[in-house]
């Protein structure tokens, strides 16, 4: 019996001896792994910066194409003053309110003494754009600027980039389109909606 317990003895030492082997090759591999998880994290957060970058330039990009394209037609319209065939006697670029209420801002509003255009410039006009100009911004305009309360508002959509559906979109709130035709502008007022 004191045979069989020392080589059960022996086999158990050979047991611990295995398994502190295992334990520390695992440590090793776990070491490894670390070390490598870290390396992924450190060229995560290197490709955060980059795509951070990018997305600045290319925001820039577009603030810029938005800027020109805003400057182009406030120029053009600020020529005439006429939008659906009325006359205005001033334009007001930019026109913003904000406070803790609420912001918006209209790129170009004409006022004369009944009325005003509200005119939103994009490069690319959008359906979803032209859809929440005149359900939703509209009555914004109501809400922040009430000294025109009275005033009967006409709505317009300037851009460079207009597809169908957008157009289609215009045509049924009753918006009128201004657009560049090579160096001239040209406004579609027709069947207006006062607003």
């Amino acid at each position: 019996m004191a045979e069989k317990e020392v080589a059960s003895s022996e086999e158990i030492w050979a047991i611990i001896r295995e398994t502190d082997r295992i334990v520390k090759e695992t440590s090793l591999q776990m070491k490894e792994t670390d070390r490598k998880m870290q390396e992924t994290d450190r060229k995560m957060q290197e490709t955060d910066r980059k795509i951070e970058k990018l997305c600045e330039k290319m925001g820039g990009i577009d603030e810029n194409l938005g800027y020109h394209a805003e400057q182009y037609f406030q120029n053009a319209l600020a020529k005439k003053l006429v939008f659906g065939g009325i006359k205005y006697k001033g334009m007001i670029p930019n026109l913003k309110h904000s406070n803790r209420s609420g912001e918006i801002e209209f790129d170009i509003v004409l006022v004369n003494g009944n009325s005003v255009a509200l005119i939103e410039v994009k490069n690319r006009i959008h359906p979803k754009f032209v859809r929440e100009f005149a359900e939703d911004r509209v009555k914004k305009f109501r809400k922040y600027f009430p000294q025109y309360g009275k005033y009967k508002a006409y709505l317009g959509i300037a851009g460079f980039s207009f597809g169908k559906a957008s157009l289609e979109e215009a045509k049924k709130y009753g918006i009128g389109v201004i657009r560049q035709v090579g160096k001239a502008v040209e406004i579609d007022s027709n069947e207006l909606t006062a607003y």
